[in-house]
C-alpha cells in the first residue's frame, strides 16, 4: 500500500499485461541503446517513484531505483544500480509514447 492511495503497485500493474510492455519495447525500440535503465525498468521506476515519493526528483528516483524492496517488487538484479546522472540522460532521451501507449 501507498501512503495516501488505495492501490498497491501489484494490483495496478495487473491492469497491465507484461506482454503489452515487451511488445511495445519492441516495436518502439525503446531500447535501442539503452545499457541499463531499459524502457521496461523505466516504467516500473516512474510508476513506482509517482505512488511513494511526495516529491518526485532524479535523487528520489536513484534511490528509489537502488532500494532493495523496488528491486525485489521488480526481479530486478540485486546488485544492480544507477547513477542520478544516467536517470537524468535516459529521461531526456526517452519517447514518452511509449508510456502514453502503455
Amino acid at each position: 500500500m501507498f501512503k495516501d492511495h488505495e492501490i498497491n503497485v501489484k494490483n495496478l500493474l495487473g491492469f497491465i499485461p507484461e506482454a503489452l510492455i515487451a511488445n511495445l519495447s519492441l516495436t518502439t525500440k525503446i531500447d535501442y541503446y539503452a545499457k541499463v535503465l531499459y524502457g521496461r525498468k523505466m516504467f516500473y521506476l516512474l510508476l513506482y517513484g509517482i505512488l511513494d515519493n511526495e516529491k518526485l526528483s532524479q535523487r528520489t528516483l536513484k534511490d528509489t531505483f537502488n532500494y532493495a524492496v523496488f528491486k525485489t517488487l521488480f526481479n530486478l538484479d540485486k546488485d544492480e544500480s544507477v547513477r542520478r546522472s544516467s536517470i537524468s540522460e535516459r529521461l531526456s532521451k526517452i519517447d514518452t509514447g511509449y508510456f502514453k501507449q502503455i
